[in-house]
């Protein structure tokens, strides 16, 4: 049996020597099924690298989303802060008022104003106050008496005013010489942009955003909106007296 076998090894042996050419159907086969393999085997590596990174995305946005939702007034605050030093670092770039340096006090106070006031306060303002006084409903009537309220009385009364002193506190100089600052950029162009700016945002902030992410949409908008009161707000420099009624020297 042994030898048998041994005799048909010899003759298959004989016969690849013989005719190398019936082999090559074989290793052909053979190497086109370890491409398609290999083939087969990368796709589902990419396919797992690309779901891999969506799946990251996913849960940073998940992640996000929970800490807006859990801890409101911290989101606010630090979403609000950052946006407001990032503005106004963007508009002392732009400026060209003979102000060689950074003005760190000026960056500190819209910090402040933006993290507490734009952050927290507002958080509470819009978040519960509103909802309270005016309803949680989205209807046209109820978001048009938020935004009318909004921009006539809040904002005049309270919004502007405490950038202005916030900023008279930082650079410790009166809080009635703050106050006249902003009378007189008011009677100027302060209130015509932010109500042109503000009165469209505010009307999808009460009736389309969801409510633990008004004030990441609010920080989104008032990017923009700070570098505009940064630039306004400083036409007039600090040691400047101001006078309402006249034209501030710039």
């Amino acid at each position: 049996m042994v030898k048998l076998v041994s005799l048909v090894g010899l003759a298959g042996a004989a016969a690849f020597t013989a005719h190398p050419s019936a082999a090559r159907p074989l290793l052909r086969s053979g190497a086109a099924g370890s491409s398609s393999h290999h083939q087969h085997s990368s796709t589902p590596r990419r396919w797992h690298g690309a779901s891999h990174g969506a799946r990251m995305n996913f849960d940073f946005l998940s992640a996000l989303d929970m800490f807006y939702k859990s801890a409101p007034y911290e989101a606010a605050f630090v979403t609000c802060g950052v946006k407001a030093a990032a503005s106004d670092g963007l508009a002392q770039q732009t400026e060209r008022n003979g102000r060689p340096q950074f003005s760190w006090p000026r960056n500190l106070a819209f910090i402040l104003y933006g993290g507490f006031y734009q952050g927290c306060f507002q958080n509470f303002v819009f978040n519960t106050f509103y909802p309270a006084v005016f309803g949680t409903g989205t209807d046209v009537a109820t978001v048009a008496i938020k935004v009318v309220f909004d921009q006539l009385v809040l904002t005049p009364f309270l919004c502007l005013p405490c950038a202005y002193l916030v900023k008279a506190a930082v650079f410790r100089y009166p809080l009635q010489e703050g106050l006249q600052r902003y009378v007189a950029d008011a009677k100027k162009d302060l209130l015509l942009k932010y109500w042109a700016i503000w009165t469209p945002a505010q009307c999808f902030t009460f009736s389309i955003v969801p409510e633990h992410l008004r004030i990441a949409f609010i920080a989104f908008v008032s990017f923009f909106w700070l570098i505009l009161l940064s630039t306004i707000s400083n036409r007039t420099p600090v040691r400047e007296p101001v006078r309402i009624g006249r034209r501030a020297r710039s």
